[in-house]
């Protein structure tokens, strides 16, 4: 059994008092066993009445008609490939839940850091210079956005841009002189 293992002291030991027929486990075990079986025996005696007919006419219409079976495996199909790609998204939305979870437990230990190496001045002078370079790029973003809803609203109604020529405009061709320039004084 397990003489690589196992001490040959202990091997003894489990040979006398669990492995053996006159052991007290060995006993309950050979009882519960007994036990199931004749009450697994009587129910099946019992049932079988009941559910051999079911089970005949189930199989006689089964065998008469293919088409359920067809329809019955294509259904079983179609479930077990929802199943399949939904243990796939649950996957993913665990990894990919769990990978955001790790990046703001990073962040904040990032943070910490920073504070604890430069000291809580230095670190907010840094946050302020870092917040302060993001609004101006958001600014930036904001006015190309504003510029182009705009170009796309003056489209729409058939207006004209000031600044903007139009040229290519909803698929049209234009020279390369032409159209919408951000910032340009054209």
């Amino acid at each position: 059994m397990a003489a690589g293992f196992l001490p040959e002291n202990t091997i003894s030991f489990l040979q006398d008092h669990v492995l053996s027929d006159q052991t007290p486990v060995q006993i309950i075990y050979q009882q519960l066993l007994k036990l199931t079986r004749s009450s697994l025996a009587g129910v099946v005696a019992a049932l079988a009445p009941i559910v051999t007919p079911i089970i005949d006419r189930l199989v006689a219409t089964l065998s008469s008609s293919p088409d359920f079976v067809f329809f019955g495996a294509l259904l079983f199909l179609i479930v077990a490939a929802i199943q399949i790609a939904l243990f796939i998204q649950r996957t993913m939305l665990y990894f990919t839940r769990l990978f955001f979870r790790m990046l703001g437990w990073a962040l904040v230990i990032a943070a910490v850091a920073a504070v604890w190496q430069r000291g809580p001045e230095a670190t907010a002078r840094d946050a302020v210079v870092v917040v302060s370079k993001l609004a101006g790029y958001a600014s930036v973003v904001r006015d190309i956005w504003w510029s182009e809803y705009q170009k796309y609203d003056a489209q729409t109604r058939g207006q004209t841009v000031p600044g903007w020529s139009g040229g290519a405009g909803a698929g049209g061709r234009a020279s390369a002189g032409s159209g919408y320039r951000y910032g340009s004084s054209r």
